[in-house]
């Protein structure tokens, strides 16, 4: 069985992109993607390392998994053509894999993740000086 957790703003910004995908592309749509992020979090939940989920640079053991490669997942008549998100997580102390939110392929994944990471005020995840100051050198 799949085991993750959401963190509020993960599920939070789930709801949001849902009803964003609802209004540009109809609820039958949004069902399918809600359906295809489910399933990627599941996997997930499964196997934290999974195959083509990445570490985040600067970010250890904080990990990123398109939601894209759960499609094939999904029963063909239920798939979406190209879904357009990241899932950014980490596997917890407990062995329970959390998930901090979702990036959409527009942002610059590494920026995105430590802004998840930074906002949940994680005291288990260091962040590099580099990280820290949003890459810049001192």
């Amino acid at each position: 069985m799949a085991s993750y957790r959401l963190v509020r703003a993960a599920e939070d910004q789930i709801d949001d992109i849902l009803l964003k995908s609802a209004k540009a592309f109809g609820i039958e749509v949004a069902g399918r993607y809600s359906l295809m992020i489910r399933t990627a979090l599941d996997a997930i939940g499964d196997d934290p390392g999974l195959l083509g989920s990445i570490e985040i640079p600067r970010l250890p053991g904080i990990r990123a998994y398109p939601t894209r490669l759960s499609r094939m997942r999904v029963e063909p008549s239920r798939r979406i053509g190209a879904p357009r998100h990241t899932v950014i997580y980490r596997l917890g102390s407990d062995g329970v894999s959390e998930v901090f939110g979702l990036v959409h392929d527009r942002m610059v994944l590494s920026r995105e993740a430590r802004r998840l990471v930074r906002n949940q005020k994680l005291p288990d995840v260091s962040l590099s000086q580099s990280a820290q100051s949003g890459g810049r050198r001192s």
